[in-house]
């Protein structure tokens, strides 16, 4: 077989394997989904996109779990656009340093991604004491 041959079959089986798999963070993880975890459309501005990020309002689980079930890495996220996803990653931190963060705001955007954040953080309250309650 020769050199070309060899790496043409290599670049087609290199595609058609990365086609197979849908991949999202998770903190330093790269995690591969036989599906595909985005519907391609912001929640915050309802933008439709072809690319999307999922963001993570909080990190619950351990690298550990993660890797033993990815699905957990979908738990308490939204899919957003990338300019609504640095403004979620902005509330995460500040709702990070400080859980009774109020704000005042006239932006719809901004008061969706609070919404959402504490959403999610109460939810994964009682995620955890379920959890807790069942080991």
């Amino acid at each position: 077989m020769t050199t070309l041959l060899r790496n043409k079959l290599k670049l087609l089986r290199n595609f058609l394997e990365a086609k197979l798999w849908h991949t999202l963070s998770y903190g330093r993880l790269k995690l591969k989904f036989p599906y595909n975890p985005r519907k391609g459309e912001c929640v915050i501005c309802g933008a439709k996109k072809v690319y999307t990020n999922i963001h993570h309002c909080c990190y619950n689980f351990s690298y550990k779990e993660i890797r033993l079930n990815n699905e957990l890495a979908l738990k308490f996220t939204y899919e957003c656009c990338f300019n609504c996803h640095e403004l979620s990653n902005c509330v995460r931190k500040l709702i990070h340093e400080d859980r009774d963060f109020k704000l005042k705001t006239d932006n719809p955007k901004i008061k969706k991604i609070v919404s959402l954040h504490k959403k999610f953080l109460k939810e994964r309250e009682e995620y955890n004491k379920k959890v807790k309650k069942n080991e």
